[in-house]
């Protein structure tokens, strides 16, 4: 039973005691709205922080870490990947790319180059959708698929580890990832690559927060990402902590 089960459960039982002392008694109209107000907050947030798994179990703080750390890459692939395979490599690190179908479509050499150099791939849907947390099931399911086909097919690698777009969860999700038995990897060390533009920045903060079992969340679509890892690897090696993928960290199948 999921977190988001328990929690609505609580709250339909807590409205129904509301409702029934209503018939009894007077209950002033704000206690309805309070109780509606807790409960919808819930759901904001635990659509938007996977460390909660709140409406599915995703794998967020690893266990034993060893001095290791995992960078994970969203978004790819994309021209760009490029310079960062090759930092990678420069520092016999490896890394998890998480790639959206359709980037696949437009360069599967990239794609095959990742596999080729040691990295992991993992699903991060097909459209990468700005409303995909709007998405029913089905729909959601079947990216899903298409992605992992597309994955299989070029690269000959079976893929069973699934990053939502934007991280958000809710039960549509949760069922697609159940029908379609997949894993979903999290994060917990952001760097908001993504919004933030000056690359100092986003290496200053990813560096003051690293430590070992940090998985890092960066985005291989960006010019300033090669920049940016070849800066957190350079910290890494002072620290002595090991790159390494996904698989690996959290110890999956």
């Amino acid at each position: 039973m999921t977190r988001f089960v328990i929690v609505r459960n609580v709250f339909l039982v807590i409205m129904s005691g509301v409702v029934l002392l209503d018939y009894f008694s007077f209950v002033h109209w704000i206690v309805y709205v309070l109780a509606v107000l807790v409960f919808v907050s819930f759901l904001v947030i635990g659509s938007s922080v996977m460390k909660y798994n709140v409406f599915l179990s995703a794998y967020t703080f690893p266990e034993n870490t060893e001095n290791k750390i995992a960078i994970t890459f969203d978004d790819g692939p994309h021209l760009f990947t490029e310079s960062v395979l090759d930092i990678l490599s420069k520092y016999k690190s490896k890394a998890s790319f998480f790639l959206i179908g359709k980037n696949i479509e437009e360069y599967p050499a990239i794609a095959q180059r990742i596999v080729d150099e040691g990295h992991v791939v993992g699903n991060h849907s097909y459209s990468h959708h700005s409303l995909f947390s709007l998405f029913r099931k089905k729909r959601i399911a079947d990216e899903i698929r298409k992605t992992n086909r597309l994955i299989t097919d070029i690269t000959g690698k079976t893929v069973n580890c699934f990053r939502p777009p934007y991280g958000v969860t809710n039960p549509a999700i949760a069922a697609a990832v159940k029908t379609t038995h997949m894993q979903v990897i999290g994060w917990n060390l952001r760097s908001f690559d993504t919004a933030v533009k000056n690359p100092e920045k986003v290496t200053a903060r990813v560096i003051s927060k690293l430590k070992a079992g940090s998985v890092i969340l960066l985005h291989d679509n960006r010019e300033q990402t090669a920049q940016i890892l070849e800066a957190i690897l350079l910290h890494a090696r002072e620290k002595n902590y090991t790159c390494v993928t996904i698989d690996e960290i959290f110890k999956l199948n």
